[in-house]
């Protein structure tokens, strides 16, 4: 099994949400929905990709 980009990120960062909506007290803001998605794509690119792809990749010189 190799060990996914996702994976350290978390380690060092924790899982907590990258946006925070806090407009007027309000529990939800207009661009909440658009931010957690795009945080739920970010979050499935970074799971599939490999830190052995990452290594080989700058091993080979491929940017």
């Amino acid at each position: 099994m190799w060990t996914a980009v996702l994976d350290i990120i978390h380690a060092i960062e924790g899982t907590a949400s990258l946006f925070h909506c806090s407009l007027n007290g309000h529990a939800k803001c207009v661009i909440q929905d658009v931010m957690v998605a795009a945080e739920r794509a970010m979050e499935e690119r970074l799971k599939q990709q490999k830190l052995a792809d990452l290594a080989d990749k700058e091993a080979a010189g491929t940017p």
